[in-house]
């Protein structure tokens, strides 16, 4: 269990998969070897990329939102109301609502009456009508839903760069394809693996202290209020604008006096308040992935190729195929040595130049000496084909195998040759030492 927590349950799953015995094992196995030198020398593509969002959140605005949270949402729940009163002389067969003011007014114009009855009733032709009715347009609730406004555009236009944005460019993705000549077959492999984790859950306990679910929860919390019916009704009315008249509600009501904070607050906040970092992992694909993908397609072909009903018989004793050096093995041979060396990147960078350049030097000597003793050999040829009375060759006419081939019996009679010369010279020296340790004991004689 200790080895779980150190290492996770994922690497210990891949471990498992990848133990030494096993990869031993394979490396006395005929199809697998065979297969993966197919592999080395086959035409493939492989993409690795690794990305993450490495967030740095300023936690004052979302400390100053979630303070004046609960007093917004109380004075949007609870809006202030008037009664308004509309005052209007009508017709008395329009009038609706006549009160002991409309017969103050009435007594008041006595133009506005038609006719005065023997009994004393007075028929007015026109009277006064008094509309009263509640209406929430007053400053203090115009000020809520400027505040409101305001408020989501902040707090959206954070979640949006800090949640939503660079989303396409996170996660991990890989991508390989290969085409492989087996012979008497081709074999196509493409494989796409794509992960993204998901965002924070908010309903989650262990989150729910962490900056981003706080953010997530002002977030609903701003856009609920938003969607209220109050806020709906007030956007017909016109906005206030910076700064605030502070009435005696806005200055005395705690609820209202902590919206004006949170208002201030808003308007004098100039910071972007976050930043988004993109961490990516170098796209290098080290020699045990490039192994581990080899080992895959080998994998998926073997349990396909078990699974064929009319499948062919691979002939694993064909010869190798040899397998040159390209850009992708000497960048890994590369990041190989930096990793595993102990030496300075300066002390590295002077030891590869050096043993870069001598054995270019090298090269270019054994290429000279092999050009020199092909065309001394050549000659020799020629020479004979003269005596022969046989077409002369060119060295285009001479096959590139066999002309090596000559070089090398030429090599080889060059050291034998070297290897009798020099064992020559040690029995002439030989001689000459027993020779003159004659003469020195006649002389002493």
């Amino acid at each position: 269990m200790a080895n779980v927590e150190s290492t996770g349950f994922v690497q210990e799953t891949y471990e498992n998969m990848n133990r030494k015995e096993m990869q031993e094992r394979l490396k006395d196995d005929k199809f697998y070897n065979y297969f993966y030198n197919l592999l080395e020398n086959a035409s493939n593509y492989c993409k690795f990329s690794n990305a993450r969002l490495v967030k740095s959140i300023d936690e004052e605005w979302v400390k100053e939102i979630e303070e004046a949270m609960p007093s917004l949402h109380y004075v949007i729940v609870h809006p202030r109301k008037f009664i308004e009163e509309e005052r209007e002389v009508v017709n008395v067969a329009m009038a609706r609502n006549i009160t002991t003011e409309s017969i103050r007014h009435l007594l008041q114009h006595s133009n506005l009456i038609d006719e005065y009855k023997e009994d004393g009733t007075v028929i007015p032709s026109r009277i006064l009508n008094v509309y009263k009715e509640e209406s929430i347009n007053i400053y203090e609730n115009r000020f809520i839903c400027t505040l409101m406004a305001e408020l989501q555009y902040f707090v959206n236009k954070r979640f949006n760069v800090i949640f939503e944005a660079s989303k396409d460019e996170i996660g991990t993705f890989f991508e390989v394809e290969s085409r492989v000549d087996n012979y008497t077959e081709v074999i196509e492999y493409n494989l796409s693996v794509k992960i993204q984790e998901k965002q924070t859950d908010v309903n989650n306990e262990e989150e729910n202290n962490n900056i981003f679910a706080r953010i997530i929860r002002i977030h609903q919390q701003v856009n609920m209020l938003a969607a209220t019916e109050f806020i709906g009704l007030m956007k017909r009315y016109p906005t206030v604008s910076h700064p605030i008249v502070k009435t005696n509600v806005i200055g005395k009501n705690k609820d209202y006096k902590a919206c004006h904070k949170l208002w201030n607050f808003i308007h004098s906040y100039n910071r972007v308040g976050y930043k988004v970092n993109i961490v990516k992992q170098e796209p290098n694909i080290s020699r045990q992935f490039e192994r581990d993908i080899y080992n895959t397609i080998i994998r998926d072909y073997s349990m396909l190729h078990n699974n064929m009903e009319f499948a062919n018989d691979i002939d694993v004793e064909r010869p190798r195929k040899e397998r040159e050096m390209d850009v992708k093995q000497i960048r890994q041979m590369l990041e190989e040595m930096m990793l595993k060396t102990s030496l300075s990147d300066a002390a590295l960078r002077k030891l590869i130049v050096k043993e870069l350049s001598d054995l270019q030097m090298k090269r270019k000597a054994q290429l000279a000496e092999m050009e020199r003793i092909r065309r001394q050999k050549m000659k020799e040829i020629r020479k004979n084909q003269v005596r022969q009375g046989e077409k002369e060759l060119t060295l285009e006419d001479v096959d590139n195998e066999k002309v090596f081939a000559m070089l090398g019996e030429v090599e080889k009679a060059g050291e034998e040759n070297r290897g009798e010369k020099t064992k020559g010279k040690k029995q002439s020296l030989r001689q000459k030492r027993q020779e003159r340790a004659a003469r020195r004991k006649t002389n002493k004689k």
